[in-house]
């Protein structure tokens, strides 16, 4: 809260990005109501041209320095939302959207994603930051109907890294767009407060600036329509899920009344009828689905949906099993909450009971949750220890049988999973805290695990924002390295220190 204050107060006039334009409901009305929602979806819309269904080239970035530049804006923005905002940090739903976004990313960018992060906010949202961070908010993904129509969302948020939005449009000033980040920021945590101070915070002052950029923000939320759907095509999804879930969001929001509250997502991405006639007949052009792809992205909706109202508690004791007779999805999230009450005994017999498939990533690390609750680590590391073998490559059973290993004493075996995770995403905290859990259970040489503890933890707090506590933790590992110089690890905190030093300085 207290980030969220500064942010607000310094930032919020710096608030209107290339395709953040916020607008009152007045406005947003004018623009939504000349035409009616049966407008959207009339199939007498112009056709479009073979060729305009071509996916992009894929864009390889600027020049160095922009791309240093952008790496230090992402590094930067994933900082003060880890700070600020609840996140969900289930490695499994992690695992899902990342693979998913990863996948269409590679579509139209050479550079991998940073980091996306998912929002434990039940407003409909989602934004994306110069160097590859994308936002989304578990609203959207609840809001949603399909994996198709989460993939569009997300897609939509690509499309406007990889055309470089953000960083080609500069304000009356001559300042790139990019580096008014602290009012995107701001916009975010105002909105996981209230919509409506959101909104009254972003508008300011700012009015006839918003009207001279309003006609380029809807040229690039157009084209971030085409080149996503392109996007969502040639990686398996179905383009025209961003079209139908656009036009809910335009059902919801074109009968409002003055000063109602519009969603999030809405504000930030202005939906005009023009846009979505446009997006609709553009989808239609795009081939349908069969119905094999059809029931795998189903399957995976209902795990994902229904893991998320569990751990959102969204869903009670009572709709999980009413919903389980009928949904794979919500008899593991029962699963889980019977665990999590202390019922794990019939826990098991749901999962001994059940037509699961037993090398399902989401039934292991259901299972080996049950068999912790009931305090067999031993057995829940051999159960995920046969998914690990078929799937070494997923981070969320890493992340889990590290875990699980740590409590049975096998810490080194725990440090072989995890570490590859931090060396190649120094930014994952999740990573970094079984990190410091190991080290903290080892029972060998107890100075350089107190050591490789202390500096886990200074990375941890580094990513959390919490710049003060970050260099405290790795002051105290650089005291004992001091005392001990035959271990060879003062290099090593001495760069960490300058590190969280330059982070802790850095404005964008």
């Amino acid at each position: 809260m207290k980030m969220y204050l500064v942010l607000l107060s310094a930032l919020w006039s710096s608030a209107l990005m290339a395709h953040e334009i916020h607008i009152d409901t007045d406005t947003l009305k004018k623009n939504l109501g000349q035409s009616s929602s049966r407008a959207i979806f009339s199939d007498k819309h112009r056709k479009i041209p073979p060729e305009s269904l071509a996916v992009p080239s894929v864009v390889t970035g600027g020049r160095f320095n922009e791309n240093h530049i952008n790496r230090a804006i992402a590094e930067w923005s994933l900082r003060q939302v880890n700070d600020s905002l609840r996140l969900i940090d289930d490695p499994w739903v992690n695992e899902q959207i990342l693979t998913m976004s990863a996948q269409m990313n590679a579509q139209v960018r050479t550079q991998a994603l940073f980091a996306l992060p998912i929002i434990h906010d039940d407003n409909i949202n989602a934004f994306a930051v110069p160097g590859g961070l994308i936002g989304i908010n578990t609203g959207t993904i609840l809001s949603s109907e399909t994996m198709d129509e989460v993939a569009g969302v997300l897609a939509h948020e690509i499309a406007h890294l990889s055309q470089r939005h953000y960083e080609q449009r500069q304000d009356e000033k001559g300042k790139l767009m990019a580096l008014q980040l602290g009012g995107l920021l701001a916009a975010v945590l105002a909105s996981s407060v209230s919509g409506d101070l959101a909104t009254t915070a972003l508008i300011g002052s700012q009015t006839a600036t918003a009207e001279s950029m309003a006609t380029h923000s809807r040229d690039h939320e157009r084209e971030a329509d085409r080149i996503g759907m392109q996007i969502m095509s040639q990686a398996g999804y179905d383009a025209r899920a961003m079209a139908v879930f656009f036009g809910k969001l335009y059902k919801q929001v074109a009968h409002l009344q003055k000063d109602a509250f519009i969603p999030s997502f809405v504000q930030s991405h202005p939906l005009t009828a023009e846009r979505l006639s446009d997006a609709t007949s553009r989808a239609s052009q795009y081939p349908v689905m069969s119905m094999i792809a059809k029931n795998n992205h189903a399957k995976m909706f209902d795990k994902l949906s229904w893991r998320l109202k569990y751990l959102t508690k969204q869903a009670s004791m009572t709709d999980l099993k009413n919903a389980s007779s009928h949904s794979l999805g919500a008899k593991l999230a029962w699963i889980n909450a019977l665990s999590d009450d202390g019922n794990t005994k019939q826990a098991l017999q749901l999962l001994q009971t059940g037509d699961f498939e037993r090398t399902d990533p989401l039934v292991c690390i259901t299972h080996a949750h049950v068999l912790a609750k009931q305090g067999d680590h031993t057995q829940a590391v051999a159960v995920l220890k046969s998914c690990h073998a078929l799937y070494p490559e997923r981070r969320d059973l890493r992340l889990h049988l590290a875990s699980e290993l740590a409590q049975v004493g096998q810490t080194a075996l725990a440090l072989s999973l995890v570490t590859p995770l931090t060396n190649q995403n120094n930014h994952d905290r999740q990573a970094w805290r079984i990190t410091q859990q190991i080290h903290e259970k080892s029972t060998t040489n107890h100075t350089s695990s107190a050591i490789y503890a202390l500096h886990a933890r200074s990375q941890v707090e580094l990513w959390s924002g919490q710049y003060q506590g970050a260099l405290q933790s790795n002051a105290q590992a650089i005291k004992l390295a001091k005392q001990h110089p035959n271990l060879g690890l003062l290099s090593m905190l001495e760069s960490s220190k300058q590190a969280m030093i330059q982070a802790k300085d850095y404005k964008p």
